[in-house]
């Protein structure tokens, strides 16, 4: 706020006060804005990022824009990374991500069965910074100086998409027969198993390749039907009830290049 200070001083003898110079004073300065400390304030929306075929990322960032929250709108996984200066960094972002075992069950199996090495990833990038985002999970990116904005880059994966619809679709049938904790490990063994079917026929089409997974000699089916007390026949209608569900998940996309989007896009 600017103040001006009037004189009264006389000029030439007049009675009428002669106009005084103004004196500026400064206002008080505001408490020192700081950098995000999480997502919590990240309510303004940015345009959507969408850089590839299949990706769809809903964005948004706080008044200084030292944070970015990514959710996954789009219909295949996308794998994220800090930005190539390693000026941001990701946190979880968990009141975006989904709340039910289901998904958060077939994120630990993906998370539990991806190899050393991602294709498109530099191996530069600390393991604990490689997020795998399917869709509707979100992620956090946080710069800790104000003089940057918070900046995150970004591919579209095929087989951790191939990977997150298999367990998906296996858990929300597993899970209305068997505890969270005891699926866990035949959930990791079909994401394991759908990484190896699709690294040994990448031409299949995509309904015969999530039958070639859960066939009747492959360790998914063993581990599944292994919950269901061998019962053959109950593991052939789970079998089908998963293909059902497959059935209508999106088409698989080759993986993407790597992309970088900001805060300030």
């Amino acid at each position: 706020m600017v103040l001006l200070v009037a004189g009264c001083s006389a000029a030439n003898g007049s009675d009428v006060p002669a106009p005084s110079t103004p004196s500026i004073v400064a206002p008080l300065p505001s408490a020192a804005q700081k950098p995000a400390a999480d997502c919590g304030q990240s309510t303004e929306p940015l345009p959507p990022v969408s850089e590839a075929d299949g990706v769809q990322l809903a964005a948004s960032t706080d008044p200084s824009r030292t944070s970015l929250l990514l959710k996954n709108t789009g219909g295949m996984t996308v794998v994220v990374v800090p930005d190539a200066d390693f000026s941001s960094r990701l946190i979880a972002a968990p009141s975006a991500n989904p709340q039910d075992a289901a998904s958060r069950n077939a994120l630990i199996a993906v998370n539990n069965s991806i190899s050393a090495e991602l294709p498109g990833i530099p191996a530069y990038v600390p393991k604990s910074q490689v997020v795998t985002l399917p869709p509707q999970w979100a992620i956090c990116a946080l710069t800790d100086n104000l003089r940057e904005t918070a900046s995150v880059r970004y591919l579209q994966d095929r087989t951790s998409s191939a990977q997150y619809f298999v367990a998906k679709a296996l858990a929300d049938q597993l899970l209305l027969k068997v505890s969270a904790d005891r699926s866990r490990q035949t959930l990791i063994r079909c994401a394991r198993g759908t990484a190896s079917t699709l690294k040994a026929s990448p031409e299949l089409p995509d309904i015969e390749l999530y039958v070639e997974i859960l066939g009747p000699r492959t360790a998914c089916r063993a581990g599944y039907k292994a919950l269901l007390n061998e019962d053959e026949r109950a593991a052939g209608q789970l079998g089908a009830a998963v293909l059902s569900r497959l059935g209508g998940v999106p088409r698989l996309i080759p993986n993407s290049p790597l992309f970088t989007t900001t805060a300030g896009s």
